[in-house]
């Protein structure tokens, strides 16, 4: 008799337990950074670029080092998109944009060289994140941070200006496409 009320009482213990634990907010505290990399890998990985571009090894993610986005997105280096090394490299100046197949817009620094490659029609994807200074720079993709979420804009004019085809996946999950 005894075993089976100290069975009962564990049982309403743990079911106790469960239920007080069901009742209480649970809020996964994920680093912003990393969830912007992510987004920003996966956004390269539903893009698809000029057939020019099939040949290149790596896919040059162009971002400034010294912010946490930046050095975030280098622990991204060697992972593999449609058969691409991923490779970060420090943004830069003038003409050279063009060697960059993402742009990472996410500072004063990389706003500035963002102004400079709406001059071209290359096939650069354009990330801006929420933080970024808006300015006159046309981005492909603007992050977004929409209460305690992580959305995303898409200019898909711009996107079809410089050549790049967006999976409609990625169209369907933005929170507003232009």
């Amino acid at each position: 008799m005894q075993a089976a009320r100290t069975l009962l009482y564990r049982a309403v213990a743990i079911s106790l337990a469960a239920c007080a634990c069901s009742r209480m907010p649970v809020h996964a505290q994920v680093d912003l950074y990393t969830l912007e990399a992510a987004y920003i890998y996966n956004f390269t990985e539903f893009t698809q670029w000029p057939a020019a571009h099939a040949d290149a090894t790596a896919l040059v993610v162009c971002a400034n080092p010294h912010t946490p986005l930046g050095a975030t997105l280098a622990k991204l280096d060697g992972r593999k998109v449609e058969g691409k090394a991923w490779s970060v490299k420090p943004i830069p100046e003038g003409a050279a944009i063009t060697a960059c197949d993402v742009l990472i817009a996410d500072d004063a620094t990389s706003s500035a060289a963002t102004k400079a490659a709406p001059a071209h029609d290359s096939p650069i994807l354009v990330v801006r994140t929420a933080d970024a200074e808006t300015g006159d720079a046309r981005s492909i993709v603007t992050l977004v941070r929409d209460g305690d979420r992580l959305r995303f804009d898409i200019d898909n004019t711009e996107a079809v200006r410089r050549h790049l085809g967006l999976s409609s996946k990625l169209l369907r999950l933005a929170r507003n496409v232009t």
